[in-house]
């Protein structure tokens, strides 16, 4: 695959100083420490951003499914059956009394909401730090979640066989677009597990219900306000609670990886000219234009490398340095 080879240095130079300008030193010692931080309403998600990319989605799920979810009692995400029968879904993951709920993905061209998710200034600082500047969206995705019995049992998101790799090969990252509590079936982590580079097993799966039931004791429940970003390792330990109370539990998630990883959504080739002029370079790259895909022939393969190397070597003069279009 075809990506930018900037030089290091200077990038994780530019990277810190970014950090620091936003001052978000404090977060990214909360990363390395415990494999997952959480930024404040007031700095990931000013000037009515959350409002917005809420109203967009209730809007996305009413036209995909028919009917707009109710965001008071939850009614159209608490019983199965019920849902079966007024909730009009043709997807194979929408289970309203399962750990999900309803999850719908491929949303960064569903209206310009979701291509300011993907550029948030506070968002990419601590992808940067992750990833690096070459990083690439593997796609942007809604979770739904009313009433339900049902815990998400605790994983990791690396797919690759344990023990996983020390250089952290993707990362997710969360917008809150409801409250998140124990109550409303916010996440659970357990602080510290990504330096384990492995999936739990057995018990270590199981999120207790309450206080002294079996299950892995180190498991907690992440806390705040509607507009707070999660970002978590991909080795973190995490799952779900079960939601107790009336109504919708809402988020918005951009799960990115390093290039050479495949990616959930393909937007290679696939970004209208107008969707990219809004942007700079960076978007382009973001958006996975800077990879060359798999080609089925000599033209084919020479076509795909030109219009990686156009995004590339727009982004490396816009960024500074220098690439190199073969490295993977």
């Amino acid at each position: 695959m075809a990506e930018a080879a900037f030089n290091h240095d200077f990038g994780l130079e530019r990277a810190w100083d970014e950090i620091c300008e936003l001052g978000l030193q404090e977060n990214v010692a909360e990363l390395d420490a415990y494999g997952y931080t959480i930024v404040p309403p007031e700095i990931a998600s000013p000037d009515g951003f959350i409002e917005r990319l809420l109203e967009k989605c209730l809007d996305v799920s009413e036209r995909r499914h028919g009917v707009r979810p109710d965001l008071e009692s939850g009614y159209t995400h608490t019983d199965l059956e019920r849902a079966k029968a007024e909730y009009r879904y043709t997807g194979h993951r929408y289970r309203p009394g399962g750990p999900l709920g309803d999850v719908f993905h491929s949303l960064l061209l569903e209206d310009e909401v979701f291509e300011q998710v993907l550029m948030s200034r506070v968002r990419l600082a601590l992808v940067t730090y992750l990833l690096g500047y070459n990083a690439v969206m593997s796609g942007i995705g809604c979770w739904i979640k009313g009433p339900t019995k049902a815990m998400l049992a605790l994983h990791a998101d690396n797919p690759l066989p344990s023990p996983f790799p020390s250089q952290c090969m993707g990362c997710q990252s969360t917008f809150w677009l409801t409250d998140f509590n124990r109550e409303n079936g916010s996440t659970a982590v357990v602080p510290g597990s990504h330096k384990l580079l492995r999936q739990p097993l057995g018990e270590e799966k199981i999120i207790p219900a309450k206080p002294g039931d079996p299950g892995n004791q180190d498991a907690i429940p992440l806390e705040g306000k509607a507009g707070s970003l999660l970002i978590h390792h991909p080795c973190l330990w995490h799952g779900a609670y079960n939601r107790t109370a009336p109504g919708l539990r809402v988020s918005v998630t951009c799960f990115m990886t390093r290039p050479f990883i495949r990616t959930g959504e393909d937007y290679t080739g696939m970004i209208p000219q107008e969707v990219l002029d809004r942007h700079g370079p960076r978007f382009a790259i973001l958006t996975q234009q800077g990879i060359k895909a798999g080609y089925s022939g000599w033209d084919d393969e020479k076509a795909k490398v030109a219009h990686a190397e156009k995004y590339i070597s727009a982004y490396a003069k816009e960024f500074g340095g220098s690439y190199r279009p073969n490295e993977s």
